[in-house]
């Protein structure tokens, strides 16, 4: 097996730009590049390279661009596809968080698009990347080898720097994390996997953002990008602008063995290098949870290998094993659009179909809820805001499909509170196009919804579930016990009710008995509920 070979660190030292003159309009095109390079084996896919370089004092403004050229071979195919990515560590050290300036996956500072250079300046900086001040000393490329075809490939990553006049960073501008948008309890929804300026060249600014989320009704807008979060820094003049709404900043955290979410106020680093050296997915869970925010598994069953390792890297979530699934918060049982065609699965089938790995997903969360791990499930579009067309932006974008919550009001402490509760249902379609329910349930003068536990039932005791679905004519009401499919009711009316007399089983796990409700039309669910609990 071949491994990635690498110019003799020397090589790699950058020399002074030669120029003292500021940089053109077009940044440092005119200083001559230091280049590296490698080559790269199938073997080595799922790895990380931390690549040194000297940066100079004076220097003001830093340019990353790379790419890759695959060996000669077979024609591959977009499911066995070389990718690498790009990062970018300062003086600090690749290993301490203080060094981390940025990553932008394999999305900008390409060689063969038109992008341009990633660039770093004092005041600015390129989309996923953090401004500041730019000082002398040894300076680290991250370049990540998500995946390499059969035949190998040959990487090269040119740096350029130049002068420019010294400024101050800009000063953060984080959102108020207490701010509440109503006082009003009620439900209140947001899709939550919304990508933003910061995780593609193509996404909204964040005018159009709000925009989109808004004309999908979404009340509160969990920002996700990709690794960095530099949007916490900006995002305060978003959320001022828009105190009707609550602006949440999150993180997806990409790893090539599965992607995890955190919700929550996360500008501080969090490790995403799983597997590269001692960084470990269990690590990255505890400083999300020390952190004080939400930990998601992401698209759990999506994509799973060998087929589809390339295909979409990292998503299929194969580190079940090292993480601590009593600190995990939420799962997403719906990852992008419910109606799903070829492109958007990896098939090849006309028309639409119902998103396959639904099914897989709420498999997964079940055999956690069955083992004891109260867990709230949501869904999220995943969207970039890039879709072409008004058609294409209700079925994949933000707010295609919106998880509702039940709340206090609506700020961050209490949708937080709520959703760890599992006061929630997805809307599969969206807002506008599914099922509103209520689901609920007595004991003994108890009361309980979505996410909650019934506690004081004996095995001989009856409860009856109560379900109102508004808007859902001539679909069908399913009840599920422990997982399992218990029964189907018509839905006769815009506005029905349904009252189902349950027990507990003996073969409940400890979480007692669970009982979940779905709505399904002709062709998909159109709603997922969180289950009610019954216990002893």
């Amino acid at each position: 097996m071949r491994h990635a070979s690498f110019l003799p660190v020397a090589a790699a030292l950058l020399a002074g730009c030669g120029n003292s003159d500021p940089p053109a309009a077009g940044g440092c095109a005119g200083s001559p590049a230091v280049e590296l390079s490698g080559t790269a084996a199938s073997g080595d896919s799922k790895t990380y390279k931390a690549l040194p370089f000297t940066v100079n004092a004076g220097t003001g403004r830093i340019e990353v661009s790379y790419g890759w050229t695959d060996h000669p071979g077979p024609a591959g195919t977009p499911a066995a596809a070389t990718t690498f990515d790009l990062g970018l560590w300062d003086e600090h050290g690749y290993r301490n968080q203080a060094g981390f300036r940025g990553w932008s996956g394999s999305r900008q500072g390409r060689l063969d698009q038109d992008h341009g250079p990633v660039y770093l300046e004092a005041t600015r900086a390129d989309r996923g990347y953090t401004p500041g001040p730019i000082h002398p000393g040894t300076w680290y490329v991250d370049l990540g080898i998500a995946s390499v075809n059969s035949q190998g490939a040959d990487w090269v990553v040119q740096i350029r720097q130049c002068p420019l006049a010294a400024a101050p960073a800009p000063a953060d501008d984080p959102v108020d994390p207490l701010h509440v948008a109503s006082s009003a309890p009620g439900w209140y929804h947001s899709d939550f996997h919304m990508h933003a300026f910061h995780s593609n060249p193509a996404a909204p600014d964040w005018d159009a953002f709000v925009a989109m989320a808004r004309a999908a009704k979404l009340d509160f807008l969990m920002v996700t990008e990709y690794v960095t979060g530099q949007h916490w820094r900006t995002l305060g003049a978003v959320q001022r602008a828009n105190p009707d709404l609550v602006i949440w900043p999150g993180r997806e955290i990409i790893t090539y063995s599965g992607h995890v979410m955190s919700q929550g106020e996360t500008f501080g680093f969090y490790e995403y290098r799983h597997g590269f050296e001692d960084v470990d997915i269990g690590d990255i869970q505890r400083s999300v949870k020390a952190a004080g925010a939400l930990f998601e598994i992401n698209h759990p069953t999506s994509f799973p290998p060998p087929a589809f390792t390339s295909f979409c890297r990292g998503c299929y979530f194969e580190l079940g094993d090292r993480i601590d699934w009593s600190q995990v918060d939420l799962i997403e049982v719906l990852n992008g659009p419910m109606r799903a065609t070829a492109q958007d699965v990896g098939g090849n089938f006309p028309g639409e179909i119902e998103n396959p790995f639904v099914t897989t997903a709420i498999q997964l969360w079940d055999q956690q809820l069955n083992a004891g791990y109260k867990i709230t499930g949501v869904s999220g579009s995943d969207s970039k805001g890039v879709e072409p067309n008004e058609a294409e932006r209700i079925r994949r974008g933000y707010g295609s499909s919106a998880t509702a919550v039940y709340a206090a009001n609506l700020s961050r402490p209490a949708l937080k509170a709520a959703i760890q509760a599992g006061h929630a249902y997805i809307r599969a379609l969206g807002v506008d196009r599914s099922p509103a329910l209520e689901f609920t349930a007595g004991f003994n003068g108890a009361y309980a919804m979505f996410g909650d536990t019934l506690s004081g039932v004996g095995m001989a005791d009856t409860v009856t579930l109560h379900v109102n679905v508004k808007g859902g004519a001539n679909q069908t009401l399913r009840y599920f016990r422990n997982g399992s499919q218990f029964a189907d009711v018509p839905i006769t009316s815009d506005d029905f009710s349904n009252d189902l007399p349950v027990t507990r089983t003996p073969d409940e796990g400890p979480l007692g008995t669970y009982w979940r409700i779905e709505t399904m039309d002709s062709e998909t669910r159109t709603t997922l509920g969180n289950p009610i609990f019954l216990k002893p």
